[in-house]
């Protein structure tokens, strides 16, 4: 996989201020971290009699991602010795999922921690039904076909997405709910589609039929909506409302993230009245009702998840490690001061623990698993 557009000018931003002594300290640990792991990678290569073609390879895919960008200037803007041009290189490798897999064979002197022998496997698809007469359906153990039968309505699971065909006139409602380490798409009664995220759930009628179609949302869940004009659709979470006009977006609400995110992929939307144009997030504190709409660098980092990738776009490590105790359901503990840093790229979501925990060293984080706690402290 490579990289987004964005993600390569992003980076090659860093590099360029890196080059100019402009980058931040944060910056500086990133390249300057991966200076000191292709070192040894180097050496480990030069013993086995792969070191200039490693370091070439490197270069040519380096050089062609900046003349991509750079078609104005016919000279490249790096003088830094053979030793940079490879740690920059590798800064692009690693954050593709193909650069993460080259980076985690190869690199072994990198210095990561020792985790328990027992590494943490990823989340995986699994969720909970809740029917309307109060009994519950684990789904990731149900097989095809009719999972409940509510009056008239079936629910019917076709390769692990839940779907309903036929209706009802009475007003019934099922929830779905997933638990850390679980995710889950389904289809509702008018077609839209809804894929959920760890440590979320969905209420919502077997039918829709009244003026509105109105669900209710916990946690983090993404929305590719049917519009229909005469009976639009709205999400509520909490003390706000989101209203589709032909929308696919993004409503992270979980209850320990200090912000509320509404980021729209595509259409319109409002967000307790307030229009949103595509690539453009809605922030509201924890409680609060007025919302603040800005326009984002890189509006689908919010929906990686949906596609598989965990990003690491962040500005704390604080609220890198919730996403990561859900999705692998550990607890986190951290000792002494976490060092204040953002983050980029992503990484496949499918990874064990240990692999994500390799691609945060760079930014200085120390780890260690006792249990299912995650133990974090500063290098």
């Amino acid at each position: 996989m490579q990289l987004s557009d964005w993600h390569q000018k992003h980076l090659l931003s860093i590099l360029r201020k890196y080059e100019a002594g402009q980058a931040s300290p944060a910056e500086v640990c990133f390249i300057e971290s991966y200076m000191d792991s292709l070192d040894d990678l180097n050496k480990e290569a030069h013993n086995a009699g792969e070191s200039r073609e490693l370091q070439e390879e490197i270069k040519a895919k380096l050089l062609e991602s900046i003349r991509q960008h750079d078609r104005k200037t016919k000279e490249v803007p790096f003088r830094r010795p053979l030793r940079a041009w490879v740690a920059a290189a590798a800064v692009i490798l690693l954050l593709g999922s193909s650069g993460m897999y080259w980076w985690l064979q190869r690199a072994t002197n990198v210095g990561v921690p020792a985790l328990a022998a027992k590494d943490i496997a990823p989340g995986s698809n699994g969720a909970v039904l809740h029917l309307s007469d109060g009994s519950s359906v684990v789904l990731d153990s149900a097989g095809n076909g009719t999972v409940a039968i509510q009056g008239q309505v079936k629910v019917v699971k076709e390769n692990g997405v839940i779907k309903y065909q036929g209706g009802t006139n009475e007003v019934l409602y099922n929830e779905i709910t997933t638990d850390k380490g679980k995710q889950w798409r389904m289809v509702l009664p008018d077609g839209s589609g809804v894929w959920l995220n760890a440590a979320s759930s969905i209420r919502y009628p077997l039918s829709f039929n009244g003026k509105e179609r109105i669900v209710d949302i916990t946690g983090e869940v993404y929305f590719e909506v049917v519009h229909n004009e005469a009976q639009p659709f709205k999400v509520r979470v909490g003390k706000h409302v989101i209203e589709d006009i032909g929308t696919a977006f993004n409503v992270n609400a979980y209850a320990d993230e200090p912000v509320m995110k509404t980021t729209l992929i595509e259409g319109l939307i409002r967000v307790n009245g307030t229009l949103m144009k595509p690539g453009e997030q809605a922030q509201a504190s924890a409680g609060e009702e007025s919302v603040s709409v800005s326009k984002v660098e890189n509006a689908a980092d919010a929906m990686a998840w949906v596609n598989g990738q965990l990003s690491l776009e962040s500005n704390n490590l604080q609220a890198l490690l919730r996403k990561i105790a859900r999705w692998y359901n550990v607890e986190i503990k951290v000792e002494g001061t976490l060092p204040e840093t953002g983050f980029i790229g992503t990484i496949d979501r499918n990874v064990y623990l240990s692999d994500v925990l390799k691609a945060l060293t760079v930014y200085g984080v120390n780890a260690r698993l006792e249990g299912r706690t995650l133990i974090v402290s500063a290098k």
